[in-house]
């Protein structure tokens, strides 16, 4: 999947993204959905009676398996990855997750409401902004002469720390898992012959601490609580709110829901939200598919305009 240019990427693998994957995908565009693996509010539900055109009393995830099924009819591509932030200063829309970025001509939010948010680390929200964040990136420049800790896994921890390179003077990567699979290998090396960086495999951020500004993390690494001196955390663990996760691309209401047009726009073109983490007053199945099928057709639009492509709309 690297370096390909989607048409449409998607954020959430519920009714509203998996409808949204289907349009898309039937309009002979290319389609992306990133899905957290048995997350979501339909495939909590224990029986779903009042879904029009389905008989008996089916489970959320009987739904669920009956709708991705039929994207995939359309070659739509599934990735099971965490989402954790976007880079829209390119050409293309980037979008960050645990495994590897995605490039994406439009992008469709489709996450599912605030409950399924990630809980907060110890110390994470204390120390946001004094030395907590979350885009190596955004803050890097404040890092010189630092040391620097970095937490989470597959290539997105090592772009982080390449560039990181630039300033700190120390910088450790903590990598929640064993790395076989998930690393750049080209990459990893290329950080393992900087001086600057030391690597910790199969670690688990415990928590952070200090006094007006971090100070220093608590990791569990094979079973073994150890401290590390630190004075900046980069976090790519997904325990973004979702102010945190969407707020800079779209305005958030009072409980954090998304706020959009009938036409699912948010405030940066070419970024939809559909279902449950819109806000609105009905949260059901029906509605959920029924904000996709727009955000889909809109993006679809936004496709054929910028790029001159041709779609089957019905």
């Amino acid at each position: 999947m690297e370096n390909k240019v989607y048409d449409v990427v998607i954020i959430g693998a519920g009714p509203a993204g998996l409808t949204a994957a289907l349009y898309a995908g039937r309009s002979n565009l290319s389609v992306l959905v990133i899905e957290k693996p048995n997350t979501g509010s339909l495939l909590m539900a224990h029986k779903i009676e009042n879904y029009p055109g389905i008989l008996g009393s089916p489970t959320g995830k009987d739904i669920y398996t009956l709708m991705k099924e039929q994207t995939l009819k359309y070659n739509v591509e599934f990735v099971n990855a965490t989402f954790l932030a976007f880079d829209l200063f390119g050409e293309h829309k980037i979008i960050k997750t645990d495994i590897e970025n995605f490039l994406g001509k439009t992008v469709i939010i489709a996450s599912g409401w605030a409950k399924n948010g990630s809980k907060k680390l110890p110390g994470e929200e204390k120390y946001l902004g004094k030395g907590v964040s979350y885009c190596a990136t955004c803050d890097g420049a404040f890092t010189r002469n630092m040391t620097v800790s970095l937490f989470g896994k597959g290539k997105e921890i090592g772009e982080e720390a390449l560039f990181l390179t630039k300033y700190s003077k120390e910088i450790h990567m903590f990598i929640t898992d064993n790395c076989d699979d998930s690393c750049d290998k080209a990459l990893m090396e290329t950080l393992k012959a900087n001086e600057k960086v030391k690597m910790y495999y199969s670690s688990e951020l415990v928590e952070i601490k200090g006094d007006e500004f971090v100070e220093e993390v608590i990791v569990k690494i094979n079973g073994t609580h150890e401290t590390y001196p630190t004075q900046f955390a980069f976090l790519y663990l997904g325990t973004k709110s979702l102010k945190e996760l969407y707020g800079e691309v779209a305005s958030l209401d009072e409980q954090g829901y998304i706020i959009t047009n009938e036409a699912m726009h948010t405030s940066i073109e070419g970024i939809y939200a559909a279902g449950d983490v819109r806000s609105k007053h009905i949260r059901q199945v029906t509605t959920a598919t029924s904000d996709g099928t727009i955000a889909a057709l809109e993006a679809i639009k936004h496709v054929l305009k910028k790029h001159n492509l041709k779609a089957q709309y019905s």
